[in-house]
């Protein structure tokens, strides 16, 4: 091939990918543009529906963040590898969702945020969320417990009731099993 068709060649290509690198800038600040916008309008809608208090702020760590085209809060608790979502529904409704390491996403519950005009409601339904997530993660940390396995009963043949008389002076017979020890959330605390 000649030189000058060549070079021909190599300035269509510059002036091609010159104008694919310009399409696509501008598309990446289109989608800026909408992102932007999206996570404006939800930073108003969670200050209308919501009042979280400044150390539930620290510890949550919630950010805005677009996912799949919609705005959304992410609270993260790295010690646990899971990231809460919590999403605007129609009118003032909202889901709060979980997605941990190794698991299907799961929604943990919808519920309707609060108002301005509802005294108290804002930091009802921050209230809400916060106890929400501090019980998915006291579950998620619960050791696993062990399922009782029914047993079935054994007839007993009445051949030593002697022995039996006298162990039952001795000790207490019970026919129902004791129940276990339950505490309180004082108690687990106190060590109880």
């Amino acid at each position: 091939m000649e030189q000058t068709l060549v070079d021909v060649f190599e300035e269509a290509r510059i002036v091609v990918a010159a104008a694919d690198r310009k399409v696509a800038e501008e598309e990446e600040r289109r989608r800026e543009g909408e992102r932007a916008g999206l996570l404006q309008q939800l930073g108003v809608r969670i200050e209308e529906a919501f009042d979280f208090t400044s150390r539930e702020k620290l510890e949550l760590e919630p950010r805005l963040d677009v996912q799949r085209g919609v705005a959304v809060i992410e609270f993260v608790v790295r010690s646990l590898r899971a990231i809460f979502l919590l999403s605007p529904n129609e009118g003032n409704t909202w889901t709060l969702q979980v997605i941990a390491d190794g698991h299907e996403m799961e929604v943990l519950n919808v519920f309707q945020g609060g108002t301005k005009d509802e005294t108290g409601s804002q930091r009802l339904a921050a209230a809400r969320i916060v106890t929400m997530i501090g019980n998915w993660i006291q579950n998620a940390r619960r050791p696993p417990q062990a399922v009782p396995v029914a047993v079935a009963p054994v007839a007993v043949v009445p051949t030593e009731i002697p022995t039996i008389r006298a162990a039952s002076s001795r000790l207490q017979l019970r026919d129902d099993p004791r129940p276990e020890r339950t505490y309180g959330t004082m108690g687990k605390f106190l060590g109880a």
